[in-house]
């Protein structure tokens, strides 16, 4: 009789395991897209002191140039 328990016990974990599997897979259908990377950003270099960074994060001066900060766009402003 110890075999058969055995049997029904692995059949249920195996079983509980495929129906988990499937829940996972269904989850990850159902959520948005991830933003996948697309084309890496262009760099910029600061005028003021040369660091180089995205340029979505930069701030760009009248004068066509990029800053890294609203600190370093003053002070090319003022000096």
């Amino acid at each position: 009789m110890g075999l058969i328990k055995l049997i029904i016990l692995v059949a249920i974990v195996v079983m509980a395991l495929v129906w988990w599997r499937r829940f996972q897979a269904w989850q990850a259908a159902r959520r948005p897209p991830s933003s996948a990377p697309g084309a890496p950003e262009p760099m910029v270099r600061c005028a003021h002191c040369a660091l180089h960074l995205p340029r979505n994060l930069a701030l760009q001066g009248p004068d066509q140039r990029w800053y890294c900060s609203q600190e370093h766009l003053n002070e090319s402003e003022h000096g």
